[in-house]
C-alpha cells in the first residue's frame, strides 16, 4: 500500500471535539509554530546567580548617557536597578528617625533577635530599616547591628523586633548607645489579593481603606464597650462644630473646623452618623445621611460634631468616638455595620477600618484585602519614575549614582503640586509629559482613581497648571475606576473598568484630548496588554483584543479552554509579554488550580495561530536593549531573571515540550486499520547525533474510549523509518522530548496504513 502522508493545521485548536478536527493540533507546551510549523521554544538561563527579594512583578529597560544598560526591577518588597548582571537597591525611603539612647534590647543568651524601641515607628511586620551608629553591646557586634534588617514582629506602635543574625552573650541587656539612626524603606507589599469585588466582598459589602494597627490588651467578651488597646495612637479621634444649619435634603456639611477629621469616614451629629467621602476647606461632601440606620434630621449652626471611628477585630467592626489614653471608652458600638458582636482573644490584632462601606453604598468597585504590590516604571532621558499602584510616585536621578536611592517625585527640587497618589505612571515619549493614571486631585490627598493629570511639557515635577505651560488634568466620565493604560506610537490607551479611552497630544490650550473609544470593554489585570508598533494586544475576562486605529476582536482557537481555567480571584497577577523575534505575544495566568502564575497562551500575529503550556513566570521585557527577552521566574522559592530564546534548556535541566494532534481517522473508520510504519520528517539539531525525540502513537476504536500509548519510537536526526504494530479505528501523534541538548522541527509525518476489517 502506498504512504498516506498526515498533515496537521498550523495552531492549537480546542474549540471542537478531538475527532470534529481532525488533522488539527489538540494540546502543547513549550513550542511554538513558524511558518505553519512546530517546533520547540529555545530556552532560557539565568542573567545573574543573585536572587531578588520578592516576587518581581515589573521589568522596564534603558540606557543612560554613560551608556549604562538598565533594567528597573520593581518587586513585592523592592526595587532593583540591574546592570551587568548585578543588582542595585534603590528601594525609597519612607522616613529616618534618630532613636534615643540604648533602644535595643537583646533577647535570650544566644539569640540574636533584639526588641527596637522606636516611637511611632509606623512599620509592618516584614518592611526593611537600615540601622547605623550602632555600638556593640551583650555579644553583638556592629557588623551585626549596623545593617538592613528585616522587621521579624510588631510590638506596639514603639517598638518592634528583629533578628540581627548574632548571639547575645546574655539576654535582656539594653545598649546601641546614643547614635542610632533608623532609615525605614517604604512599606513591602503583598503577594496576594482577591481581585473580584461586590454583592457580599469583605464583609457585608463592604470595604477596609485605612490600615493602622494593634493589638487587644486583654481579652474582651461580646458585650463589653470599653476596649484597651496596646497602643490607640493612630487611632483618630475628633471633634467640632457645624458653621451652618444642616437641613435633612443637604448633601454637603460645613463644618468650624475639618483638619483633625480624616479624608474620609463618618461622623455623628445629634443622633445621626452621616458617612463622607471628601474631606475639603473645612467641608463634608461626597455624603450618606442617616448612615448605619440612624434618622436623617436637622442640625443647627454650632452642632456637635463628633468623628466616628471604627476598628476590626476578626470578624467584627466596632465604633467609637473617644478614647482615652489607650482604650476606646466613649460611644463604642458593638457589631458596627451589620457584623457580629464577639469575643476576642488578648493580643488579637486591631486594625483601623475607618472609610468602611456599609451594604447598600453607592462605591466604585474595590479590590478586597490589601492589593497585592504592583510597580509601573517609565525613564525619564536616563532617569526612572516609579509608582506602587495606588500609592506614592518616585524619581531616581541616574548623576547620583546606583548606589542612590529613588526619592518622592513631590520632594524634588522645584516640584509644584506632584501626584502623592497615583495608580500608574508614565511618560508620553513623543510630547515630553509625565502622566499620571488615577492621581490625587490637585491640592489635596484625596485619590480619584478616574483622574487623570500631566506635568508641563519637558518638566517632570511641574504639575500646577498655568496659562503659562502645559500642566494640567482630565477627568475620565466612563467607568468608576482606571485599571491601567499604555502608550503606543500615535496615542496613549487607557482602559476603565468599563472603558477604552484614546489619550492624545494635541498641544495648547487644551494640550491633550481625550476620545472614547470604546464602551463595555475593559481588561483583566493592570499588566495584561502589550504594544507591538501600532497595535496593541490586550486580554480582557471573556476574549482577547487588538487595537490597530480601531477594535477588534482576536479569532482565538482556545477561547474556551483558556477563560473555563482562569483562577479569576488572582487576576492582578496575569500579563502580556511580546517576543517580536517570533511575532508572538504571551499572556501568563493562574489556572483555576494554583494560585501562582502557571500556564501562558501564546498567539502568532503574523500566522495567526495559538498555542498553549506550563511556564511559571511573573514579569517580561521585549528584546531591545538585550538581545534576547527577559523574564522573572521563581527557582527553589527563589526570585531570579532570566535571558529567554537562550539554549536548549530551562537553566540547564531538561524541557518538557510536546504537541499533540487531535484525532484523526484511520480510513474512514469503517474498518480497523494497521499502522506498520512510521516515516519521520524532523529537523534535529544537536550535538550528539545520537539525541532523539519520541514520536508516540496513541490509538482508540470509538470516540467514547479512551486514549490508549500503543508504540514510542525514539527518532534521531538520521533515523529514516520506524517500523509499528498498531491497529485501530482512529489515532493521536505526539512528539515529545526530554533531552537538554535538542531543538526539533516537525514536518509532516508518513504513515504505512492499510485496511485490517471491521473486527
Amino acid at each position: 500500500m502506498p504512504l498516506t502522508k498526515v498533515q496537521f493545521k498550523p495552531g492549537i485548536n480546542r474549540e471542537s471535539t478531538r475527532f470534529a478536527d481532525s488533522q488539527g493540533w489538540f494540546d502543547s507546551n513549550l513550542i511554538r509554530f513558524r511558518k505553519g510549523r512546530p517546533e520547540k521554544i529555545g530556552g532560557w538561563e539565568r542573567v545573574s546567580g543573585s536572587s531578588v527579594v520578592g516576587t518581581v512583578r515589573s521589568l522596564k529597560c534603558w540606557v543612560t548617557l554613560d551608556a549604562l544598560k538598565l533594567m528597573g526591577v520593581g518587586t513585592t518588597s523592592k526595587f532593583y536597578l540591574e546592570n551587568g548582571n548585578a543588582f542595585y537597591d534603590i528601594t525609597p525611603i519612607r522616613s529616618t528617625a534618630t532613636l534615643g539612647t540604648n533602644p535595643f534590647t537583646s533577647g535570650s543568651s544566644g539569640s540574636g533577635v533584639i526588641t527596637v524601641t522606636a516611637v511611632g515607628h509606623s512599620a509592618v511586620e516584614g518592611d526593611f530599616v537600615t540601622f547605623s551608629g550602632a555600638t556593640a553591646f551583650d555579644g553583638l557586634t556592629t557588623a551585626d547591628l549596623n545593617k538592613e534588617q528585616v522587621i521579624a514582629s510588631i510590638v506596639s506602635a514603639n517598638s518592634f523586633t528583629v533578628d540581627t543574625g548574632g548571639s547575645a552573650s546574655s539576654g535582656s541587656t539594653a545598649g546601641g548607645g546614643s547614635a542610632v539612626i533608623a532609615n525605614y524603606q517604604i512599606h513591602i507589599g503583598k503577594e496576594e489579593v482577591l481581585s473580584e469585588a461586590g454583592f457580599g466582598a469583605g464583609f457585608w459589602g463592604g470595604q477596609t481603606l485605612t490600615y493602622s494597627q494593634t493589638t487587644l490588651d486583654g481579652g474582651i467578651n461580646d458585650s463589653v464597650t470599653s476596649i484597651a488597646l496596646t497602643s490607640a495612637s493612630d487611632f483618630e479621634t475628633a471633634s467640632t462644630t457645624t458653621s451652618a444649619a444642616v437641613a435633612i435634603v443637604d448633601t454637603t456639611i460645613s463644618l468650624a473646623d475639618s483638619s483633625g477629621m480624616p479624608s474620609r469616614g463618618t461622623v455623628k451629629i445629634d443622633s445621626e452618623n452621616i458617612e463622607y467621602r471628601t474631606n475639603s476647606g473645612n467641608v463634608l461632601s461626597d455624603i450618606t445621611r442617616g448612615a448605619d440606620g440612624t434618622t436623617t434630621a436637622t442640625h443647627s449652626s454650632g452642632a456637635t460634631v463628633t468623628f466616628v471611628g471604627l476598628i476590626q477585630v476578626d470578624d467584627e467592626l466596632i465604633q467609637y468616638t473617644g478614647k482615652s489614653s489607650n482604650t476606646l471608652n466613649a460611644g463604642v458600638v458593638r457589631g458596627a455595620k451589620g457584623t457580629s458582636a464577639a469575643a476576642h482573644a488578648d493580643g488579637d490584632i486591631v486594625k483601623e477600618a475607618n472609610g468602611f462601606y456599609g451594604f447598600g453604598d453607592a462605591v466604585a468597585p474595590f479590590i478586597t484585602g490589601h492589593p497585592a504590590r504592583l510597580w509601573s516604571q517609565d525613564n525619564w532621558g536616563e532617569d526612572v519614575i516609579m509608582n506602587v499602584r495606588d500609592d506614592n510616585v518616585y524619581y531616581w536621578d541616574a548623576t547620583l549614582g546606583l548606589s542612590t536611592r529613588a526619592t518622592a517625585l513631590s520632594a524634588q527640587t522645584g516640584a509644584s503640586d506632584a501626584p502623592t497618589t497615583a495608580r500608574q505612571v508614565l511618560v508620553s515619549d513623543t510630547d515630553r509629559h509625565v502622566i499620571c493614571l488615577g492621581a490625587n486631585t490637585l491640592g489635596t490627598t484625596e485619590q480619584d482613581l478616574l483622574l487623570v493629570r500631566w506635568s508641563d511639557q519637558e518638566s517632570a515635577v511641574d504639575w500646577t497648571p498655568q496659562v503659562t505651560n502645559t500642566a494640567g488634568d482630565q477627568r475620565l466620565s466612563s467607568g468608576s475606576e482606571i485599571i491601567t493604560g499604555i502608550e503606543t506610537r500615535q496615542q496613549i490607551l487607557i482602559w476603565t473598568d468599563s472603558s477604552l479611552y484614546g489619550m492624545r497630544f494635541v498641544g495648547p490650550p487644551f494640550t491633550f484630548s481625550f476620545n472614547l473609544l470604546a464602551n463595555n470593554i475593559s481588561i483583566i489585570s493592570p499588566n495584561a496588554a502589550t504594544a507591538i508598533g501600532d497595535r496593541v494586544f490586550w486580554m480582557d475576562k471573556e476574549n482577547f483584543f487588538v487595537f490597530t486605529g480601531q477594535i477588534q476582536t482576536i479569532p482565538c482557537t482556545v477561547l474556551r479552554y483558556v477563560f473555563d481555567d482562569l483562577n479569576y480571584d488572582k487576576t492582578l497577577k496575569f500579563f502580556a509579554g511580546a517576543n517580536r523575534m517570533f511575532n508572538e505575544v504571551f499572556w501568563f495566568y493562574c489556572s483555576s488550580s494554583s494560585d501562582d502564575v502557571d500556564r501562558y497562551v501564546k498567539y502568532n500575529y503574523q500566522d495567526n495561530t495559538w498555542d498553549i503550556g506550563s511556564l511559571a513566570r511573573t514579569a517580561w521585557v521585549d528584546f531591545g536593549l538585550h538581545s534576547k527577552p527577559r523574564a522573572a521566574g521563581v527557582s527553589d522559592s527563589l526570585n531570579y531573571i532570566y535571558s529567554h530564546e537562550t539554549g536548549t534548556t530551562d537553566d540547564g535541566a531538561a524541557m518538557s515540550p510536546f504537541i499533540e494532534s487531535s484525532v484523526f481517522a484511520l480510513g474512514d473508520g469503517e474498518q480497523f486499520s494497521f499502522i506498520s510504519r512510521l516515516i519521520p520528517d524532523a529537523d534535529i539539531s544537536s550535538s550528539d547525533s545520537d539525541t532523539t525525540i519520541d514520536y508516540v502513537l496513541k490509538t482508540r476504536d470509538y470516540p467514547g474510549n479512551s486514549l490508549t500509548t500503543n508504540s514510542t519510537s525514539s527518532i534521531k536526526s538520521s533515523t529514516e523509518q520506524a517500523f509499528l504494530r498498531s491497529r485501530a479505528r482512529s489515532a493521536v501523534l505526539r512528539v515529545q522530548s526530554s533531552a537538554t541538548d535538542v531543538q526539533w522541527t516537525l514536518g509532516d509525518v508518513r504513515l504505512d496504513i492499510r485496511p485490517d476489517g471491521r473486527r
